[in-house]
């Protein structure tokens, strides 16, 4: 009778490691990766009509044709003549293969493993058995009984959607949570972790946490272990940009409301920062009231896929590689004009919203609007962190802000800094050094990947392919833009275009980021007066709008003239932020916050102009 116990005791041990297996293998990403891949390779071999292309048969190859063929048991057809093996044929069959490999792969456990009712089991049951016997004959129909072609298209597209089709609705609950089964067992080792005695780490130690493998955070003045999570993050990899420094203001400001009424997991914590410096607020009610509104108003699920800004993505991506091909090819004043505007549109228009993640409620589809900015010769992972992470964590903060590192001293934009002799003419040289921006962009990518922030000393996460697919970008860059024209046309003609090309890019991106923030409107703060100000609060002082009425600059800027709006949603599709400008406009006259829009972007760049005069010539204002 014991062993009889012991013997159901390790049956039941082995078949919940083979349900956690089975189930692991099903969901892990680079399986479904690998299973779309397949699935769509097979169906454009299947659509795509192929030429006939015959090679040479080995004699140990139609032997071991001659045993597969023997061996599977399905419908099949020949792929070798007695001397010419059809190429064709052994790809379909190649693709068959591996196409109901996976697929069995993928319901396997469904009808085996997974504890699920007789009759959720049998419908799968057929679905395997219907794409096993149809996936075969299909593609003999293809090849030998030439049924009309439009009609095997229909024909093979149904049968194969229609299954990935139930198959992904079926598994969707089972996807889910295997991605909280790893979770909820490291929860409970972290549990027992947390009960010890609260570690106290320099910031010094947390920035060496830096890394997929060793991923260490910090939210409010806590520090969280974030490595087991990173997989399961929903907003992807997003977090290794500000691994090893301080999130709190990405915490609050791109989760909802209801999470961040709460605490981070505490299974993660393991330690906080010895003598932490918290510089802003986050536990008045202002912010949070307007994101609950706002939530109430617009789901978040509705806060991306908007399709005006899918559409004008499309047309801004058409629009740049067609300049870019005119530039190369032709180096005209004209061509270079264009190309800078286009890449400047895609930048603003794609590649902003992508970089925030709110292009796509589709992680993948917003990571790859990001990568827009290496389409356009720059590198997103530099821009995620020295913009979400060094500009919109603290906007406007003489330490912390990004911006003022990169300007000084060329310009002096805030009263604290140093005001040097040159400084009273930036009002006049600041529209040249605005010509070098996108020179500057572009050539400092390097630069910015080794950058240390003032405080804290954080650097993000860089992979060493990063690095190594923004030299191959650079040597693009140089090559398409500069190296090509000089050897089709003149190294005169090419370094003018080069130039003019670059100088109306760096235009068309510069002007809308200078107006929103360095304006005589624009709030300023700095460690000594900070006072623990609300976060949300400060975006609003500390920032600006333009011609909100206006719809070209509106759709030209990339909905950047909703500076404010931006700030506090970042995650919002800025073809859809006019629709929350009234609630924050009333919020702000509730709270007494100055919220100040200028008519007219000529308006806001007078006014960037009198602050660059003020500060050149003045040490306060």
């Amino acid at each position: 009778m014991g062993d009889l116990k012991i013997s159901t005791l390790n049956l039941t041990k082995r078949y919940s490691n083979s349900f956690q297996l089975f189930l692991m293998v099903h969901s892990h990403r680079v399986f479904r990766g690998f299973f779309i891949m397949l699935l769509l390779f097979h169906m454009i071999l299947l659509l795509v009509p192929w030429i006939e292309i015959k090679i040479p048969a080995w004699p140990i190859l139609k032997i071991i044709f001659a045993i597969g063929a023997s061996l599977w048991p399905f419908p099949t057809f020949d792929m070798l003549s007695e001397e010419n093996l059809y190429l064709r044929q052994v790809l379909m069959k190649t693709l068959e293969i591996s196409v109901i490999m996976l697929y069995a792969i993928d319901l396997l456990p469904k009808i085996f493993i997974w504890r699920q009712n007789v009759l959720w089991k049998f419908v799968n049951i057929v679905i395997l058995s219907q794409m096993m016997f149809l996936l075969p004959v299909s593609i003999i129909a293809y090849d030998k009984i030439a049924l009309p072609t439009d009609t095997m298209k229909l024909r093979i597209f149904s049968i194969s959607f229609c299954f990935v089709i139930v198959c992904e609705i079926l598994s969707i609950r089972e996807q889910k949570s295997l991605r909280f089964l790893k979770i909820n067992q490291r929860q409970q080792e972290k549990q027992r972790q947390i009960k010890q005695k609260i570690q106290e780490f320099s910031w010094c130690e947390i920035v060496k946490h830096d890394t997929p493998n060793d991923c260490w955070i910090v939210i409010k003045d806590k520090i969280y272990d974030v490595t087991q999570f990173l997989q399961y993050h929903p907003g992807g990899n997003m977090i290794l940009d500000g691994a090893g420094g301080d999130c709190t203001a990405l915490w609050y400001s791109y989760h909802p409301s209801k999470l961040i009424k709460q605490d981070p997991p505490q299974q993660y914590m393991i330690g906080k920062v010895r003598d932490y410096q918290q510089y802003y607020s986050y536990d008045d009610d202002f912010y949070q009231n307007i994101k609950e509104e706002v939530e109430q108003m617009i789901p978040r699920n509705n806060w991306q896929n908007h399709w005006i800004l899918f559409v004008k993505g499309f047309l801004c991506i058409i629009g740049y590689l067609a300049c870019l091909y005119y530039y190369v090819n032709y180096c005209t004043l004209l061509s270079a004009i264009l190309l800078g505007f286009f890449a400047a549109q895609a930048d603003v228009n794609i590649m902003h919203d992508g970089n925030h993640y709110a292009f796509s409620s589709n992680k993948t589809l917003s990571f790859l609007a990001g990568y827009v900015l290496d389409l356009t010769f720059s590198t997103s992972v530099v821009y995620r962190r020295s913009h979400n992470f060094g500009h919109h964590s603290c906007v406007n903060h003489l330490e912390l802000d990004r911006a003022f590192d990169t300007t000084f001293p060329y310009i002096r934009l805030h009263p604290l800094q140093q005001r040097f002799w040159y400084h009273k003419y930036q009002h006049l040289y600041i529209w040249i050094i605005y010509t070098f921006v996108n020179f500057t962009d572009v050539f400092g990518t390097f630069d910015e990947m080794q950058w240390f922030s003032n405080y804290p000393c954080r650097r993000g996460y860089v992979s060493k392919l990063q690095v190594f697919l923004q030299i191959i970008v650079k040597i693009l860059w140089i090559s398409l833009t500069l190296i090509y024209p000089s050897i089709k046309f003149s190294y005169k003609v090419a370094f003018g275009m080069w130039f003019v090309y670059n100088a109306v890019h760096s235009y068309n991106y510069a002007l809308y980021f200078s107006v929103n923030h360095w304006t005589l409107e624009a709030g300023v703060v700095d460690n000594q007066n900070i006072n623990q100000t609300n976060w949300g609060k400060l975006q609003i002082q500390n920032s600006s709008n333009f011609a909100l009425d206006s719809f070209i600059w509106t759709h030209l800027s990339g909905g950047l003239n909703y500076q404010i709006e931006h700030h506090l949603f970042p995650q919002f599709a800025h073809t859809r932020l006019k629709e929350i400008k009234s609630t924050i406009q009333v919020k702000a006259q509730q709270a007494k916050i100055k919220y100040f829009e200028f008519p007219s972007f000529l308006d806001a760049l007078i006014s960037h102009y009198k602050l660059l005069k003020i500060l050149g010539s003045q040490d306060k204002i």
